[in-house]
């Protein structure tokens, strides 16, 4: 239901258009880079440059799409009284939060799965690594949903949808920054805390136990602290 309900808003429809196309001219972009590679600078091969260039950019795209499909989700309803009707309903507060999850989850598909069916257009004309595209598919599809998790959270917590979505970028952009290297040895003790490193081993194609871990925990964290607050609300 709430997938059905996100798609007939024009902002899906407009998330997907773009994201296709900005996705197709990265995908140029890598093609004409490997293509100018000598074979002096040829230390990886195509599957490679499209694990880290256009799967990187897929990453960058969902860390921007993603509060804007969860800002409205709880926000929304707060504000128009509609979660009164929700809260009656014969559903667990899990169970409303995991539908909620689900429908976003189900829409950050439609936007995992455009790398993939690029990069697998080329196999006509060149071999790829088929292992490290579903290693680099598997990581997209764990960071979508931690983020996803992350903005529900956000929503659960404000009133104001444009709220939500400013808690979601601000948190996300701490994320990130906590795994740049670019923050010295400060940053290098709270490495593990940032996502871009434990998606890059994904990338890569090593599937770690705990970059796994990393992921699956951020996402239950953030659940975990969203029920907490729907849980608060309904006794206050």
């Amino acid at each position: 239901m709430e997938f059905s309900r996100l798609m007939r808003t024009p902002l899906a429809w407009v998330i997907l258009a773009l994201a296709l196309f900005l996705l197709s001219w990265r995908l140029l972009e890598t093609l004409e880079t490997f293509s100018g590679l000598t074979i002096g600078t040829l230390n990886r091969g195509l599957t490679h440059h499209l694990s880290l260039q256009l799967y990187g950019f897929a990453a960058v795209l969902i860390l921007f799409v993603t509060p804007l499909l969860t800002m409205r989700q709880f926000s929304e309803a707060f504000r128009n009284g509609s979660y009164s009707l929700l809260s009656s309903a014969p559903l667990s507060l899990s169970e409303i939060l995991s539908g909620k999850l689900l429908g976003i989850m189900a829409f950050q598909v439609l936007l995992i799965l455009m790398p993939l069916a690029l990069s697998l257009s080329l196999i006509p004309g060149t071999s790829l690594d088929l292992g490290l595209l579903a290693s680099a598919t598997l990581g997209l599809a764990l960071l979508g949903t931690c983020f996803a998790a992350i903005g529900i959270y956000f929503s659960v917590l404000s009133e104001t949808p444009a709220l939500a979505a400013a808690g979601s970028y601000g948190s996300l952009l701490l994320l990130t920054l906590l795994g740049e290297d670019s923050l010295g040895e400060l940053g290098g003790n709270l490495h593990l805390l940032g996502w871009p490193a434990h998606y890059l081993h994904l990338q890569l194609g090593l599937v770690r136990s705990i970059d796994l871990s990393y992921f699956l925990l951020l996402t239950l964290v953030f659940l975990g602290l969203a029920l907490h607050q729907l849980e608060r609300r309904r006794m206050a």
